[in-house]
C-alpha cells in the first residue's frame, strides 16, 4: 500500500503541475476518492494513501533537490498545492457541518446520559489526553496551547460503524462513542476559551 500510495502521489502531483484546463481541482478530488474507495475494495489501509498523500502536498518545498520532483516543476505545484488547499479546506468545513447536523438529530438523549458507559468515557478521555500529554512532553512541544486540542468526531465513528458485527465488543457501543466526542470536544472548549482569556490578560497587562 506504500508503494502504490508514493505512485498514486507522484502520478497526481503530476496531473496537478502539468494541467492547464480551467476545471482541474474537483477532478483532482474525485482521483483521489477514487483511488481511496479502489484500496478499499480490495481491503488495503486507504487512509494510508490519504496520508502520503497529503503529506506530499504539504510538504513540496522539501523534496525540490530530488530529480523527479523537479520535474513536476515545484514552484508552480507549490502555487497549485495553495489553490487544492482553499478547496479542500472549504469542502471540509461544510462536511464537518452537515455530519455534525445530522448527527445531533440522530443522537439521543439517552445515549449521552448513559450511566453504564460514562466512567468508561471518562477513563477513555482521561486515557487520550494522558498519550497526547507525553507525545508533546517527548517532542518538546507546547502542552499550554496544544494538549486540549484532541478531540474526537468525524473519523472516530466512521471506524466505529467500519467494524464488523462479528468483530465488535458490547461494552463498546454507540453511548460510549458520543459520550467520548462529547467529553473531548468540551475539553477543547474549555481549553481553548481558558488560553483566549490568559491571552488577553497578558495583552492587557502589556500595555
Amino acid at each position: 500500500m506504500i508503494v502504490i500510495s508514493l505512485l498514486a502521489t507522484v502520478f497526481l502531483a503530476y496531473i496537478l503541475s502539468r494541467l492547464n484546463h480551467h476545471v482541474k481541482y474537483l477532478p483532482m478530488v474525485i482521483m483521489v476518492i477514487l483511488i481511496y474507495e479502489i484500496a478499499k475494495v480490495y481491503h488495503l489501509p486507504s487512509l494510508l494513501f490519504i496520508l502520503i498523500f497529503g503529506l506530499f502536498l504539504e510538504n513540496v518545498n522539501e523534496w525540490k533537490h530530488f530529480r523527479l520532483i523537479q520535474m513536476l516543476k515545484p514552484s508552480h505545484l507549490e502555487i497549485e498545492v495553495g489553490k487544492l488547499r482553499e478547496l479542500v479546506q472549504e469542502a471540509a468545513f461544510f462536511i464537518r457541518a452537515l455530519f455534525f447536523i445530522l448527527f445531533g438529530f440522530l443522537m439521543k438523549t439517552t445515549e449521552m446520559m448513559n450511566p453504564d458507559t460514562i466512567l468508561a468515557a471518562i477513563a477513555i478521555t482521561a486515557l487520550i489526553f494522558l498519550l497526547r500529554a507525553l507525545l508533546l512532553h517527548m517532542f518538546k512541544l507546547s502542552m499550554k496551547n496544544l494538549l486540549h486540542i484532541a478531540p474526537r468526531g468525524l473519523i472516530t465513528i466512521l471506524l466505529f460503524v467500519s467494524i464488523p458485527a462479528s468483530s465488535a465488543i458490547e461494552s463498546m457501543n454507540k453511548s460510549l462513542i458520543i459520550q467520548v466526542i462529547v467529553l473531548t470536544a468540551l475539553l477543547m472548549m474549555a481549553g481553548q476559551i481558558f488560553q483566549k482569556k490568559a491571552h488577553t490578560h497578558l495583552s492587557e497587562e502589556a500595555h
